[in-house]
């Protein structure tokens, strides 16, 4: 009896230990965007919406460059 409870004991701390932690899992997720591609963004009351350019870390970051929505030159948006 006391075996078996050894036993099991060691399967769930061996277990416990190779289980990927929250915040492994966290940090490797898929990227939300492939880096260098562009999209444009939310335009104001008058028409004209930001750039936004994808960054090395998967996350998107506005540019200073304005497009108007009414022109086909903008990048889809997501």
């Amino acid at each position: 009896m006391i075996k078996k409870l050894v036993l099991a004991a060691t399967v769930a701390a061996v277990a416990t230990a190779f289980a990927p932690t929250a915040s492994f899992a966290k940090m490797h997720k898929m990227s939300k965007c492939t880096p260098g591609q562009m999209m444009s963004g939310k335009p104001n009351s008058m028409g004209w919406a930001p750039i936004m350019t994808c960054g090395a870390d998967g996350k998107m970051y506005q540019t200073l460059m304005m497009c108007m929505m009414a022109s086909s030159f903008c990048p889809p948006s997501m």
